[in-house]
């Protein structure tokens, strides 16, 4: 179903007949009525789907939440845990002037979601909706590339049709992250990095996405 598009699911009754519709000019009280006929019943598993411009995809605890809430007004639940967050939470990102895009934070993933471990079904459908995918890749991290491989794997293996989908990379916690060069050299694409505590990179993620998502 597309957006302002409607949909008939169950067909409504037809109305039946009061007694008034049977009044004479000799009866004026008729003690006869006729019923209508129930509508169509059903029984209906209405899925939803976050609709987002971007979506913040990562293992658990890579720092997702905590950068929603610096970049926008969403304040999800943040905690040094694991699986913090639960279910998907959207906040508005806004640059310039006028503009702004919607940012979804994805439950965190682990290896085996595309079979459904870790609720894995349940988290990796809201990102088939989404613009670009945004990974988050811890860094403490001490294999990041093996973590977004992981994290690839679960979303191809999911749904392969997500390969064509814009991807951008970014190492997160770099106020305390290891440098662990060799290991980010891996990756074949150019790697953003912030640290959403201190802000720093924040300004240039921002820019990055807004230009993404146009």
């Amino acid at each position: 179903i597309e957006n302002g598009e409607s949909i008939i699911i169950c067909k409504g009754g037809i109305g039946g007949k009061g007694n008034i519709r049977f009044k004479t000019s000799t009866n004026r009280a008729p003690r006869k009525a006729q019923p209508g006929l129930p509508g169509e019943t059903g029984h209906f598993e209405i899925e939803l789907k976050i609709l987002a411009d971007v979506g913040l995809v990562g293992l658990p605890n890579a720092g997702k939440s905590t950068l929603l809430s610096r970049i926008s007004a969403a304040r999800p639940k943040i905690a040094d845990y694991p699986f913090t967050t639960l279910e998907p939470n959207l906040g508005i990102v806004k640059y310039g002037d006028y503009s702004s895009f919607v940012m979804a934070d994805i439950p965190g993933l682990i290896e085996g979601a595309s079979d459904g471990k870790g609720l894995g079904h349940q988290f990796l459908k809201h990102i088939e909706r989404n613009k670009i995918l945004l990974y988050l890749i811890d860094g403490t991290d001490e294999t990041p590339f093996q973590s977004f491989k992981t994290l690839e794997n679960e979303i191809l293996q999911f749904n392969p049709d997500l390969d064509i989908k814009p991807v951008l990379i970014c190492r997160t916690k770099s106020d305390i992250g290891n440098e662990l060069a060799e290991e980010w050299e891996k990756f074949d694409q150019d790697i953003l990095v912030i640290s959403a505590v201190s802000g720093d990179g924040l300004e240039t993620l921002i820019s990055t996405l807004s230009k993404a998502v146009q």
